[in-house]
């Protein structure tokens, strides 16, 4: 049977413009909806199957955007999704992935297994790639171009509806699905699809970005952001619920921190015009005068700034940063042309001083890894510190560790997961970390063993941006702020760590 969108009455549209061409079906984005971020699902309601046999072309005119073929749908929140995500990263470092996921009616999608599929190409846009899709019993098999990319067992539906799914731009061309027809129970189209976020901030202008999360020693969640109106300081003294916004008071010369001894600092530090700190002593309301920090970038770069900041347990603080190396040319599509080093610095004063940049690839001289942009880390419970780096051009994230309380670093290795603009983790009461990046959408990754495994991935939003942060504001329930997909407002989720995994944890 070829997939068609001739019989509109046939089908269930939630969010998108859907049409049908010559050569299958086209969509695109037409609102944010009420679930994931702009995400387009079409749902066939007139038959139901077991086991099937799928193919396709997948096609994405956009760098950022997702495709994929619905199995086995219960309503429009419970089905299996086999997906192609991408981001602009991924697709300019030629990159093609393939995932399978599962929407269990939280709103979000819960990733079963996320494969880079190698001897596939991502660019140019638009280019067609061949998709075979086998479901048998509990099995999902994928192949891309005849290419093996995904091979998962689950058994949480036995059958169910077919359907489509996109984000932003997307063409299913050619959809012939055959398989064991079964007895299509009704379908209940108004299941409404379920948002987890809030946009809180929806009248201090748009482009907001630039995200600090803090929970000061009262118990207050301050959220530092700027937008294109100004920057603002939010505050919220029920776990990010309700939220007071004025303008960011004089003197808070970056993010928010709070420190373990009950201070409230607040740090830039990156050119010598440019690097100072100050604190508040009245829980956010006003700030010190800023007091200049002498500092030196690291040599041999064309420029240079920090962000990211961890504490550590006996109060070290640490600064990660970044600089473009003065070897980088362009375009960045040119693989391999754009040149970056990543770094820490560390203060044992409380932020007045900062030790000299330590290269996060160690010292290994002309040896030293170019790939390293934005670096997040969190200090394990006997004391090293583990580094995840965005990369440019690397399928996975950079990993890197210090034993020496950020003194010294690496080698780089190659990382557990994909992701890009990731945000600093955060330790929960119940000792997991969660660590947010950016793809496939906005996934957060959880670890219960200080790193040395990481679960899959939830797929709680789509945002193309992410850049965001996190903070844990009541026991294992963790407030993430970050920029939504077409870095308009900045949304906020309240996410659960249960036994189980993450779940919403309302509001």
């Amino acid at each position: 049977m070829h997939l068609s969108l001739a019989d509109a009455n046939a089908w269930h549209f939630v969010n998108g413009r859907w049409g049908c061409d010559a050569d299958g079906v086209n969509g695109s984005r037409s609102e944010d909806g009420a679930g994931l971020q702009g995400f387009s699902l079409a749902f066939l309601k007139d038959r139901a199957y077991s086991d099937i046999e799928a193919t396709f072309t997948v096609r994405m005119p956009a760098n950022h955007a997702d495709l994929g073929l619905v199995v086995r749908a219960q309503d429009p929140t419970h089905f299996y999704l086999v997906h192609f995500p991408q981001c602009g990263q991924g697709y300019r470092a030629q990159h093609f992935w393939a995932a399978l996921s599962r929407a269990d009616g939280s709103g979000y999608l819960r990733l079963l297994a996320v494969e880079l599929v190698r001897r596939v190409a991502s660019n140019p846009l638009g280019i067609a790639n061949q998709a075979r899709v086998r479901v048998q019993g509990n099995r999902f098999q994928v192949w891309v171009n005849d290419h093996p990319a995904l091979d998962v067992r689950d058994d949480a539906w036995a059958q169910g509806r077919i359907g489509l799914a996109g984000f932003v731009q997307f063409h299913h061309s050619q959809v012939v699905v055959e398989g064991t027809q079964v007895a299509a129970p009704p379908w209940d189209a108004d299941v409404a699809q379920v948002g987890n976020w809030r946009t809180p901030f929806s009248e201090q202008g748009t482009q907001q970005r630039g995200i600090s999360l803090a929970r000061s020693a009262a118990g207050t969640v301050l959220c530092a952001f700027s937008s294109a109106e100004g920057r603002f300081l939010a505050r919220s003294r029920d776990g990010g619920r309700a939220w007071q916004v004025q303008p960011a008071p004089p003197n808070l010369v970056g993010g928010v921190q709070a420190l373990g001894n009950g201070r409230l600092l607040s740090v830039a530090l990156g050119t010598k015009a440019e690097s100072a700190w100050s604190e508040s002593a009245d829980d956010g309301v006003s700030w010190s005068t800023p007091v200049p920090i002498a500092h030196d970038p690291p040599a041999g770069l064309k420029g240079y700034g920090t962000g990211w900041p961890l504490e550590l347990r006996d109060g070290t603080l640490l600064r990660f940063g970044l600089g473009g190396h003065v070897t980088s040319s362009e375009p960045i599509t040119r693989w391999g042309a754009v040149h970056c080093q990543a770094f820490s610095t560390r203060s044992t004063d409380g932020g007045r001083t900062w030790s000299a940049p330590a290269n996060l690839d160690g010292e290994a001289g002309d040896m030293g890894n170019l790939d390293l942009t934005e670096p997040v880390a969190f200090e394990t419970t006997d004391g090293r510190i583990m580094c995840l780096v965005r990369p440019i051009y690397s399928p996975w994230m950079w990993e890197t560790w210090s034993t020496d309380q950020g003194q010294t670093w690496g080698p780089c290795v190659r990382g557990p997961f994909a992701g890009w603009a990731p945000a600093a983790p955060v330790r929960t009461r119940s000792g997991a970390v969660l660590f947010a990046t950016r793809f496939p959408g906005l996934t957060v990754h959880l670890t219960r063993d200080e790193g040395m495994t990481w679960d899959t991935g939830t797929y709680i939003d789509t945002s193309i941006w992410a850049m965001g942060a996190l903070c844990e504001v009541e026991p294992d329930v963790v407030l993430y702020a970050y920029e939504d997909s077409w870095r308009d407002r900045l949304r906020l989720q309240r996410l659960r760590v249960t036994g189980d995994g993450l779940e919403p944890a309302g509001w």
